[in-house]
């Protein structure tokens, strides 16, 4: 999930769905709340951004999930 690429947000009768590239950059996939997405669960999709809930692998972690966020557009860092 922490490879996956946002790349648009569709508005489909009152849900955002979500169009999403996979890490090998040769797929796309639509998801929507709550579809299981690689490792994670997609929480929430916005206009602008996806809320994925990745579950951790390490046993060593003492954290079992994590959130991941993905924005639509990248924010261009200020130098």
């Amino acid at each position: 999930a922490g490879d996956a690429v946002l790349r648009g947000v569709l508005l489909s009768r009152g849900t955002y769905l979500a169009l999403v590239q996979g890490p090998d950059a040769k797929r796309q996939y639509v998801v929507h709340p709550n579809d299981r997405f690689a490792d994670g669960v997609v929480k929430a999709i916005t206009a602008d951004s996806m809320l994925i809930l990745q579950e951790v692998n390490d046993p060593l972690s003492l954290t079992k999930q994590r959130e991941i966020r993905k924005m639509l557009r990248a924010v261009e860092e200020v130098k």
